[in-house]
């Protein structure tokens, strides 16, 4: 049996070693800074109903600042220690927790007298979150190299040599890697380790796996009703309205608009609205995928701007609307996620073999 020998290419990065992207740099970030701040908003809701409770003595106080910092340690030594590919999804996940309750008691620390209920925190928490999230997008907006495509399939090589390589992770890779590398080289051998890799193992699906399955599944369906436009429309144009009067209802609410709570509130609302819309005339357009990515931002910015300003002004209104608001924005990666794996498969049946 002959021995392949594989030569690794000679070019040298220009960019720093550490920034290589993954593929899944978006949903990660996006579910770091979701977790962040429903860990906030919840946090400070299950303070309001237990009657801030104190964990402690009466010389000791355990700040839940400290169990932040804790999760966080835990999210760095595991990102730092597994090699395992989805040790992502956990980091960002325990990260985001972690940041959460952190930086829920940011009044404590830039306060001489320790006031937990410093005004302008919310407003502090807001300009960090939207700092995030646009460095975030900043990230996702620049175009692959060939290395990170590279390196990218070589991520899923790994994958598959632990048995949990999906198939649409695999086409996406393969997309990624044929867009940013010529088929020639050492990226033709690793398109053909990664395109030939062994089937895996048969296993039975976690109960995540099936029902993130079932959901794209379901939408599959739907997708084939020749109304599934139209309703789609509507809920997300009645989901744009009824969020901008639910904050124009609270911040009318007595003289005018005052304070920069009902101002971030009413204005970011207005923000996420316009994004919605967007989506609507786009998806008019029968440009689903694009559609959907602007839904995708009008909700995120409700999520962690327009509802931490609510909460702010009403707790419980703010923490329902919470609620509401994330379970549209999972149902809706969900459909992001299958609409981009038929997308994938579409491309990889048409290309050329």
């Amino acid at each position: 049996m002959t021995a392949t020998t594989v030569t690794a290419p000679t070019r040298r990065r220009t960019g720093p070693r550490f920034a290589v992207r993954a593929l899944d740099i978006g949903p990660r970030c996006d579910t770091f800074l979701v977790v962040a701040v429903a860990s906030v908003l919840g946090n400070r809701l299950f303070l309001v109903i237990t009657g801030y409770p104190q964990l402690g003595n009466s010389t000791l106080h355990i700040s839940h600042a400290i169990w932040g910092a804790l999760m966080m340690a835990v999210a760095v030594i595991l990102s730092i220690s597994f090699l395992g590919p989805f040790t992502r999804k956990i980091v960002a996940v325990l990260g985001g927790a972690g940041f959460g309750w952190f930086i829920d008691e940011l009044g404590k620390f830039i306060t001489r007298d320790v006031d937990y209920f410093y005004q302008p925190t919310f407003a502090l928490i807001y300009m960090t979150f939207v700092a995030m999230y646009l460095v975030f997008r900043a990230l996702q907006r620049r175009r692959y190299s060939p290395d990170e495509g590279m390196l990218n399939a070589l991520e899923a090589v790994k994958s598959a040599a632990l048995g949990q390589l999906d198939e649409p992770s695999r086409r996406e890779a393969l997309a990624l890697l044929d867009a940013t590398n010529e088929r020639t080289g050492f990226a033709a051998e690793v398109r053909e380790l990664l395109a030939n890799a062994p089937a895996l193992p048969p296993r039975r699906p976690s109960i995540f796996d099936r029902s993130a399955s079932a959901i794209r599944a379901w939408y599959l369906r739907l997708t084939e009703s020749p109304r599934f436009v139209a309703v789609l429309d509507v809920f997300f144009t009645v989901v744009a309205v009824g969020a901008l009067l639910s904050v124009a209802w609270i911040v009318s609410d007595g003289p005018g608009v005052i304070g920069l709570d009902e101002w971030a509130a009413l204005i970011s609302s207005l923000v996420s609205t316009t994004c919605i819309l967007i989506g609507v005339v786009l998806l008019r357009r029968k440009e689903k995928l694009r559609a959907y990515r602007w839904f995708d931002r009008g909700l995120l910015i409700t999520i962690f701007v327009t509802q931490i300003f609510v909460f702010a002004d009403a707790q419980l209104g703010g923490t329902v609307g919470l609620i509401f608001v994330l379970a549209i924005w999972i149902l809706l990666r969900g459909a992001m996620r299958a609409e981009t794996e038929r997308q994938a498969l579409e491309a990889t049946e048409g290309a050329p073999s």
